[in-house]
């Protein structure tokens, strides 16, 4: 797999130790192949964005539908007391078909066609919007009939007392008042799907203590002290969260789908100004580091592809990772007499391509290979320009040329071929080299 090139252009180290003396060039794209790459990257932004969307949208529609089911419970106790859910079930049943009808949108689309993706992603976020405004008429009913059912109960547990204990039901009565009262704002707030998880969990353990709180001012202390700075903190964070959620949506949705569509870890944000703020930066630079790797990653491929079309064939590759932390990626490619061309991909941007011979072992070449891998060399410097006149007929130019030196017998190199992992060709070229290479030594003996 390629690795990801995060520079504006490309350097060709053409260096000693490497073949033909160090020639050194940095590329670029023209306007145009740039154009139409960032066309390409939009359209996949675009799909990516919008599927993230829409499932973002079902998801949420099936989170608020899972909330109402501790209230169906509360719906059968006060219909199995009173006779009436108070239109629980009709409206909890106009949420179910919202989410149905949500499913089979979503199952129907192409979501490779990002004209479709987005339609779907728009149809998902309405039918979000109007599940959550019948959440909220559902959630009163629920309120509602938590505090009928909490009356119904006490009102049987008085039947049970005679009238010389008034003054003690008249004091249960005004605690359960109290409680109540500060239940229902907490369970009203824990059905808005829009807080957070945190602020669930403080809630979960105030109800918790209310219903355990039987003495009437520690009640009122709690209430002042803790539930109310609670109810108030989070009516304060859906205020602002009202004021920007349509914009943190619309941001994190793309933060998302742009993380997913490039490998990056996700994290979570709380819908916040400060948040809509940090999307805004991350979207902008995941989408910046995306366009530049996109630029290297196709000026390394076509490179790959002209080394190919020339005749080049692939023997091996290998994975270098430096202590220092730097990686390499290098591909062996066949050359003739039984030389090859290291082209080496560096994380920094850098590309460096060396030609030598071939052997299972580090050494360094004789008089004689040295004399025939500086013809070799020369060969390539010829090769060497019809790469940049292909590379250009791909939309790939020279920004700057560093340095063009001519070839020379010292740089002559031999290839550690123990270090890639070949490939059947690589073997087998590598076969054929050490014949030819026996072959000569035996003719060089004879004429001896």
């Amino acid at each position: 797999m390629r690795i990801k090139l995060r520079q504006s252009f490309i350097n060709v180290f053409l260096w000693g130790g490497t073949m033909s003396g160090p020639k050194t060039s940095r590329y670029t794209l023209t306007a145009e192949q740039r154009r139409i790459l960032l066309e390409q990257q939009k359209i996949e932004q675009r799909k990516a964005a919008a599927s993230g969307k829409a499932k973002r949208s079902l998801k949420k529609i099936n989170e608020v539908i899972d909330r109402f089911q501790p209230d169906k419970q509360i719906a059968d106790e006060v219909a199995a007391r009173t006779g009436d859910d108070g239109g629980f079930y009709s409206m909890f049943g106009e949420l179910q078909r919202l989410f149905v009808n949500a499913q089979q949108i979503f199952g129907q689309t192409d979501f490779n066609q990002a004209d479709s993706a987005e339609q779907t992603a728009a149809s998902l976020a309405d039918c979000l919007e109007k599940t959550q405004k019948q959440a909220e008429k559902l959630s009163a009913i629920a309120a509602e009939n938590m505090s009928r059912l909490n009356t119904n109960l006490h009102s049987a547990i008085d039947e049970g007392f005679s009238t010389s204990f008034t003054d003690i039901r008249g004091q249960e009565s005004t605690l359960v008042l109290l409680r109540n009262k500060a239940i229902q704002q907490l369970k009203q707030l824990q059905r808005n799907d829009a807080v957070p998880v945190h602020y669930r969990e403080e809630m979960d353990a105030v109800l918790e203590q209310l219903c355990s709180i039987s003495d009437e001012s520690y009640l009122k202390n709690y209430i002042a002290l803790t539930a109310t700075p609670l109810i108030k903190k989070i009516r304060g964070f859906l205020d602002e969260y009202t004021a920007c959620h349509d914009e943190f949506e619309k941001l994190y949705s793309e933060y998302q789908a742009l993380c997913e569509l490039y490998g990056y870890v996700a994290q979570e944000y709380v819908c916040s100004a400060a948040s809509v703020q940090t999307l805004r930066d991350e979207v902008q630079r995941i989408k910046t580091i995306a366009a530049q790797d996109a630029e290297q990653a196709y000026i390394a491929d076509c490179l790959d592809e002209v080394m190919t079309e020339m005749g080049y064939s692939v023997l091996g590759s290998r994975e270098v990772t430096r202590r220092n932390g730097r990686h390499f990626r290098s591909e062996l490619y066949s050359y003739e007499d039984g030389t090859a061309v290291n082209v080496t991909y560096s994380a920094d941007g850098r590309i460096a391509m060396e030609l030598g011979g071939i052997d299972t072992s580090d050494r360094l070449p004789d008089a004689k290979e040295a004399v025939s891998l500086c013809d070799s060399m020369e060969h390539f410097c010829r090769d060497f320009q019809k790469v940049e006149e292909k590379l250009h007929e791909r939309g790939v130019v020279i920004a700057e040329r560093v340095s063009l030196l001519p070839p020379a017998p010292e740089y002559a190199q031999i290839i550690n071929t123990s270090d890639y992992t070949m490939n059947a060709s690589g073997i087998a070229f590598g076969q054929k080299r050490k014949q030819h290479m026996k072959s000569s030594k035996r003719k060089e003996m004879l004429s001896e």
